[in-house]
């Protein structure tokens, strides 16, 4: 049926529902809009908080494979302020699709505006001792290296319970054999004037001569060299470092800002501590690497011993390395029947005449000591002429013979020689630091990574001012965008909503 040019029409109550039904349609949608809005200013802050820790410093990353972000940006002086304007910048072109860009058609159907933001946590790399950069060093060992070698390196860890033992023993046994033959001294005075007197009763011109053998008296030629530096024994002609450092300023030795953010400890534990310490070794030179630094060259050992020059790290580097090894020197020399039995001959032939059995006692004793140490000379400069040694001896490895004891000097002039087996000077390095305590390493760490980043451009690069980790608050106003209908006709309010969004990153 063709109706064309036929009149239609509605009625007004039909008209009214029609308009009701809208408005409801249009609350419906504003409300929906509205947690939209929230979903997306919840987005927005999160890629704020992302874009802002993308401002990481690339220096630390490359070099040290470290995020952190310098809330100084370049002045040294520490900013929350320019941190949360650099965050409003990031969230304004994303809030506001508009910013920067000019199109007819451009439609936000969120009318989203921030009203304002802060920055209301923070964790920077100094906090809680550098447990910040311990996170993210163990992180990137996890995820790079030395899983694999885990169970060995463990071994360096769990041995260092005997290593200590036998530290400890030695030095104890070495104060003990000093005092007691500062003791038999008086009392072998005592019998040489006896025996000088016997002679001239008997009519026998001269005094009692104390035999010597071998010619050179063993105990003499150590106590020589205890008197003298051990680093310039055992590096002789080497070339040692002569730089150094201003410590003032650096994280180990200032009181550094605190965040306000608490660390979450994914890492911890013996295993976590190992790989912290190879990621030292990965990322620091010693005194043995070819690729020096730009502060220091040795800077293994100014973790260990953290001193402001390179001589005194080395030092410290040495007398521990060189304890370690008369504690595990003497260890061998009690457990061996050949070094027990040569050393107790030595002390017959040098005390046997006077018939003072506790004196000889004392001397075997004081001989073995003796021994433990030069061998440990040895060891040391066989370690830094980029040799191996063992670290538990057997006949093999054994390296000072009774014949060259009383000519110590002459053979650490010569120059140390060894098989090669064993581990490496890197290795020792490993034990000690396995030793040491994190806690201390830590912040000597990040004393080595200020002063190097300093010398490459980034001269007011402080530690103290890195943050690794931030918490965020964003508030927002969202403007109606559905309401005119219903509020013409429900009279449900037009104003803008109001919300709070928080937000969180960390590296």
């Amino acid at each position: 049926m063709d109706r064309r040019g036929q009149k239609g029409s509605i009625t007004i109550f039909l008209s009214l529902v029609c308009i009701l039904f809208l408005s409801l349609i249009c609350a419906a949608a504003e409300s929906a809009r509205v947690q939209g809005a929230k979903a997306q200013s919840a987005n927005i802050t999160g890629m704020g908080n992302f874009s802002l820790l993308a401002e990481f410093d690339r220096k630390l990353l490359e070099k040290y494979n470290i995020f952190s972000l310098d809330a100084a940006y370049g002045s040294g002086t520490f900013k929350i302020a320019k941190v949360n304007e650099r965050l409003q910048h990031y969230i304004s072109y994303n809030s506001e699709p508009k910013k920067g860009v000019f199109s007819l058609f451009a439609f936000d159907p969120w009318q989203l505006s921030l009203t304002g933001s802060d920055v209301s946590e923070y964790a920077l790399l100094t906090d809680q001792k550098g447990e910040s950069f311990y996170q993210q060093a163990v992180s990137y060992m996890k995820e790079n290296a030395a899983v694999l070698a885990a169970d060995k390196l463990l071994e360096y860890a769990e041995g260092k319970d005997q290593i200590e033992l036998w530290q400890k023993k030695y030095e104890e046994s070495r104060k003990n054999s000093d005092s007691r033959m500062t003791e038999l001294e008086a009392k072998k005075q005592e019998k040489l004037k006896e025996l000088e007197s016997e002679a001239q009763e008997s009519g026998e011109a001269g005094t009692v001569t104390v035999p010597e053998t071998p010619q050179n008296n063993p105990l003499k030629e150590i106590w020589k060299l205890q008197k003298k530096s051990t680093l310039s024994i055992v590096t002789w002609d080497k070339e040692i470092s002569d730089k150094s450092i201003k410590t003032g300023g650096l994280p180990s030795k200032s009181r550094n800002r605190s965040g306000n953010m608490k660390i979450e400890k994914e890492h911890k534990g013996l295993i976590c501590d190992v790989l912290f310490r190879e990621y030292l070794l990965m990322h620091f030179p010693n005194f043995l690497s070819e690729k020096k630094g730009k502060t220091l060259d040795y800077q293994i050992e100014y973790i260990l011993g953290g001193n402001k020059t390179d001589e005194k790290n080395l030092k410290h580097a040495v007398n521990r390395l060189l304890l370690l090894r008369e504690g595990m020197n003497y260890l061998y020399c009690l457990q061996s029947p050949q070094i027990s039995a040569q050393a107790e001959g030595l002390a017959v032939s040098l005390t046997g005449f006077l018939g003072l059995p506790a004196l000889t006692a004392a001397t075997k004793h004081a001989l073995l000591l003796a021994w433990a140490y030069g061998e440990s000379l040895v060891d040391v400069r066989i370690l830094l002429d980029g040799g191996k040694v063992p670290l538990l001896k057997n006949e093999s490895a054994w390296t000072l013979s009774a014949e060259n004891l009383g000519r110590i000097t002459e053979v650490l002039r010569e120059g140390a020689k060894n098989s090669g087996e064993g581990l490496s000077y890197d290795e020792y390095l490993r034990v000690l630091l396995n030793m040491g305590f994190v806690s201390s390493q830590k912040m000597r760490a990040l004393d080595m990574i200020q002063a190097e980043l300093g010398q490459e451009g980034e001269e007011e690069f402080k530690a103290q001012n890195c943050i690794v980790a931030v918490k965020t608050n964003t508030y927002w106003d969202c403007r109606p965008v559905f309401f005119g209908l219903p509020k013409a006709v429900m009279g449900v309010s037009g104003k803008d909503a109001a919300f709070e969004q928080e937000g969180s990153m960390a590296y």
